[in-house]
């Protein structure tokens, strides 16, 4: 996995990421905008103000039984992050991070997608889950797959407190419809997938790190068996042409665009 520190050259980032799918920035976000971005997220997260998503209401491995068991209130992610405060805006429409866009995506004219991601994702010690190999595209449905997320670790990421693993150079990887199970999770002894799985890497994020990664690009993460919760912010991008399909969920709220 390609790793770059500042200054970023943006022409090396897109041709790695051309090639593997995923790419990390080390030390992107300034300690400061770090900081400023956590303090917003962690009172957004005491008001627990809709939209937000449940351990629980998904089911995934090690997921409380219901939302009435014991630790069922526990927040997966709260959602519509841009719409919370101007300081999750402001990041969404960073320069930098834009810049990076125009060059992975190919266009000038960038869209922040409000319907998918655009969201503080937590990861708790003790009612967290697995999120199995699966790419965000099984339920996004735009004219063209060509999604690419900015993931900004506001704190610590690491296997042990359930970071993002990812396998490279996957995004375009065809297998056949029983590689997966009813869910469109990777099944990952299947014959096919085995060996992809086999190349899969967990990197380690400090704060201000930034992962790039395709919308087609294999990832999952493991529960966290820390004592300390993780939180990230990540936000979803695609050229303003590739239009969210009608009625889909990806159509259901309108994108921000940057000219």
């Amino acid at each position: 996995m390609f790793e770059f520190s500042p200054p970023i050259n943006i022409a090396a980032v897109a041709k790695a990421f051309a090639e593997q799918g995923v790419v990390i920035l080390r030390g992107f976000a300034a300690p400061e905008q770090v900081a400023k971005i956590r303090a917003a997220a962690m009172d957004a997260l005491e008001k627990r103000e809709a939209p937000l998503e449940l351990e629980a209401s998904l089911a995934y491995p090690g997921a409380p039984e219901s939302t009435a068991a014991h630790g069922g209130q526990t927040v997966r992610r709260l959602r519509g992050m841009v719409a919370r405060s101007t300081i999750f805006m402001d990041w969404a429409g960073y320069t930098p991070v834009l810049d990076l866009m125009r060059a992975l995506l190919h266009t000038q004219d960038i869209t922040l997608t409000q319907a998918h991601h655009n969201s503080l994702m937590t990861k708790q010690p003790s009612f967290s889950s697995d999120t199995l190999w699966h790419r965000d595209v099984r339920y996004w449905r735009f004219s063209r797959p060509e999604l690419v997320s900015c993931w900004l670790a506001l704190g610590d990421e690491n296997p042990a407190n359930g970071g993002l693993g990812f396998i490279p150079a996957s995004q375009h990887l065809e297998l056949s419809e029983d590689a997966f199970d009813e869910r469109e999770f990777l099944l990952a002894a299947h014959p096919q997938a085995a060996p992809w799985v086999a190349k899969a890497q967990f990197p380690t994020l400090a704060a201000g790190d930034v992962v790039l990664f395709d919308a087609r690009t294999f990832h999952a993460a493991s529960r966290n068996t820390t004592a300390h919760t993780k939180y990230s912010l990540v936000m979803s991008y695609h050229a303003r042409d590739n239009k969210p399909l009608a009625d889909s969920r990806s159509a259901a709220e309108a994108g921000i665009h940057w000219p």
